[in-house]
């Protein structure tokens, strides 16, 4: 049995399926229980539990942004003084290319993931963010296609 950070015990055939689920949150419950030697009934209690307790969150889509025109992609560190936390929460809500945000420590307060269709609405968000603080900016070059098991972790 493995413990987790918040104490809640998995045992190996849930870790077996929090892997798979990782892998391919799409496969079935037969296909599953085939996998780890479970009745396809017994892996669907199990996901029921795991999501009831909190481990699984939800399930999520991949978007091929290229296909879709959101071709330029970008991180941007912004610092400010003129915003309270909660006031730029709010101006990073209000601008739909902003698809991930982290508030961090160090120089910067908040680190910004953008995808636009343009280096000139690229421009235009930097200059918008600037008008309440400092940014600094990085385009993404690449990404690593694979994505790594949380379940290593524990």
């Amino acid at each position: 049995m493995h413990k987790t950070l918040n104490n809640k015990v998995l045992d190996e055939l849930n870790r077996h399926i929090l892997e798979e689920l990782q892998k391919d949150a799409r496969l079935s419950t037969v296909e599953i229980g085939r996998r780890i030697g479970l009745s396809a009934p017994a892996v669907a209690d199990r996901i029921q539990k795991l999501e009831d307790l909190g481990f699984i969150r939800g399930y999520n889509t991949i978007l091929d942004m290229d296909k879709l025109g959101l071709t330029i992609r970008a991180f941007i560190n912004f610092r400010t003084t003129q915003l309270k936390h909660g006031e730029m929460i709010k101006l990073v809500a209000s601008i739909p290319e902003i698809i991930e945000w982290y508030t961090v420590t160090g120089n910067y307060s908040i680190v910004l993931k953008i995808a636009t269709s343009s280096s000139q609405r690229l421009a235009d968000l930097i200059e918008q963010l600037e008008e309440y603080g400092e940014t600094n900016t990085s385009l993404i070059l690449a990404k690593d296609p694979g994505s790594k098991n949380i379940m290593d972790l524990i």
